[in-house]
């Protein structure tokens, strides 16, 4: 197609061909060629994401896009791989277009060398609504969640804060709170991923006058009282969205006492792993809900669940269920649920409603039985899927009739004993592994459903310990995974050159690769050997990598590709420039 030929295209179908690319691509392929392509580069092509980019293209975008925009925009950036471009992003750059139009900011990787400097800066950026922070170490407590809190936002309206990674499992510093002077006084939509209490909990709602929305991680601390909730807090709270996820065993009479201070409540998602029955089964009673809702939640509408609960002797998915047969809830409310007994480790009974929380985690083991308070239960909302395996003692009993048509992240379930199998002729019958995208594997024998997965562009393995034998099932290259993530566990194995070799092979087209290396000859073969590879982060024994060696292979790198690298103790990451 010639350049006359493309500008005479309908603005429609080159704006959807505008969202092939990058927003930097975009501005650096079509900005500037007449009045109308520039126009629409505007208002399509506004998100920014410069968290793994060249340094040339970071350069293109501060020097010459910023200079040049004239809508609001969104930037996503990782200070810890950029420690030079955080400082130009945030002290350098003076043009009124960036901080007048910067409305969405999300910084990955925040560590506590460029903490200060984002903490002094933001301030700058005077409309700036959206405002999303994953710190690079859990090992703050939370800290950095004052300083962000002190910054003067005024217009803020969504805060995201949290740790880069899996969920932390260290609570927030309550002494933190005593320094923090919420500065974000107008913030609507509060997720934190850091446990806290419910002491924290009350404190937040109290100091967040126009919060209508919050997501939290609530932990239960041996030996602590709870506070009541303050005097001024029923008559400035208007939540009506609450979403909590439980870390460890909140007793549900705090629970209840806390939702009943919220009568404005429309939307109440909660997620629970509880291994005591003891102390968990009201959470799993739905005469108690039902009485909670009726009492004290009158505006409630959209009400999730997701339990996993220790097992009593006598309990079944049936006698759960049965409390959740009343009218209140398949006539008046219809909300519905289903009870199940995967028999994984710790013997769990798991309640879920249809849909459950938005990208909670549903366990699933083929062939055991589940009941559901619907005629026609539909699984279609679940889009996560922990997969147990297929019991040896289970493999003749009749199949169940569910299926998760539209799970997108799919995971195996790590197991300790040989008589279990992930039988694909039967997990097919269940799962349409063609709609997965993301999948973690801890176990070996789950290779053997990847060939199915004919969308995957990103996986994590668990559980490779040099044993090739379990990836023969995978007979040709998977070419559509462009992320790859190998066990970054301090006691996991450390890949050899066949290792690198092999997987070289069966993922040719990586984008992104995070390993472990027993030596430096396998970081050449590495990228030399994976065309596509723009990142790759290599956790590595303390004398695998020699800085000297590095220094070498770079000047005489053999790809003719420029890297910026960074080295940190047992971690090199290593980019195209």
């Amino acid at each position: 197609m010639t350049r006359t030929e493309f500008e005479h295209l309908p603005n429609e179908l080159i704006i959807k061909i505008l969202k092939y690319l990058t927003a930097v691509d975009a501005w650096y392929a079509f900005y500037n060629l007449n009045t109308r392509l520039d126009g629409l580069v505007q208002a399509s092509s506004i998100d920014f994401d410069l968290s793994c980019c060249r340094k040339s293209q970071f350069d293109f975008t501060r020097k010459h896009i910023f200079k040049k925009i004239e809508v609001p925009f969104a930037v996503k950036f990782c200070p810890r791989l950029m420690i030079e471009q955080t400082e130009q992003l945030f002290f350098e750059t003076k043009s009124k277009n960036v901080l007048q139009l910067l409305q969405s900011l999300t910084l990955i990787n925040l560590t506590d060398d460029t903490i200060d400097i984002v903490r002094k800066k933001l301030s700058d950026f005077i409309n700036l609504r959206s405002l999303t922070i994953m710190h690079d170490s859990e090992e703050s407590k939370g800290k950095f969640v004052t300083k962000i809190m002190n910054v003067n936002l005024p217009l803020l309206t969504y805060l995201k804060l949290g740790y880069t990674g899996r969920r932390s499992g260290l609570v927030f510093d309550e002494r933190e709170l005593y320094k923090c002077r919420f500065n974000v006084p107008n913030v609507q939509e509060f997720i934190l991923r850091i446990p806290i209490t419910f002491n924290i909990l009350y404190r937040f709602l109290s100091m967040l006058p126009q919060i209508v929305s919050i997501d939290v991680i609530v932990s239960a601390r041996k030996g602590e009282e709870y506070m009541n909730k303050p005097n001024d807090f029923s008559p400035r709270i208007n939540l009506q969205k609450l979403v909590i996820t439980m870390n460890g065993i909140v007793p549900f009479t705090t629970m209840a006492r806390f939702l009943r201070s919220l009568p404005q409540l429309h939307t109440f998602w909660f997620s629970a792993f509880i291994c005591n029955y003891t102390a968990g089964a009201e959470y799993q009673d739905g005469a108690i809900w039902e009485e909670l809702i009726r009492t004290h939640l009158p505006n409630l509408t959209d009400f999730r669940l997701n339990v996993g609960l220790e097992a009593a002797e006598t309990a079944t998915p049936s006698s759960v269920m049965q409390s959740f047969r009343s009218n209140f809830w398949t006539e008046e409310k219809k909300w519905w649920f289903v009870a199940d007994r995967p028999e994984n480790d710790v013997d769990t009974i798991e309640l879920y409603s249809l849909p459950p929380p938005t990208d909670d985690k549903i366990i699933f083991r083929p062939n055991v039985p589940w009941v559901s308070n619907s005629a026609l239960p539909n699984f279609d909302s679940i889009r996560t899927l922990e997969i147990l395996p297929i019991s040896e003692h289970r493999r003749s009993a009749p199949g169940s009739p569910r299926q998760y048509t539209n799970a997108t992240t799919i995971r195996s379930a790590t197991v300790y004993t040989y008589n279990h199998s992930y039988d694909t002729s039967i997990l097919s019958n269940y799962v349409n592994f063609a709609k997965a995208t993301t999948c973690t594997v801890d176990s070996p024998r789950f290779f053997a459903t990847l060939p199915m997965m004919t969308n995957i562009t990103s996986l994590e393995i668990r559980c490779y310990d040099g044993d090739v034998d379990c990836l023969r099932s995978l007979s040709s290259p998977l070419r559509t995974i462009k992320r790859l993530t190998l066990s970054e566990s301090l006691n996991c194995y450390f890949c050899n050159l066949c290792d690198v070799d092999l997987f070289t092979r069966l993922f040719p087209n990586l984008e992104y690769i995070s390993i472990r290396i027993a030596e430096f000859a396998c970081l050449p073969i590495l990228m030399n050997s994976l065309c596509h590879l723009v990142y790759a982060v290599i956790l590595n024994d303390p004398e695998a990598i020699d800085i000297g060696d590095l220094k070498k292979w770079l000047y005489k790198s053999e790809t003719g590709m420029q890297y910026k690298w960074a080295l940190e103790n047992t971690r090199l990451d290593i980019w195209i420039d």
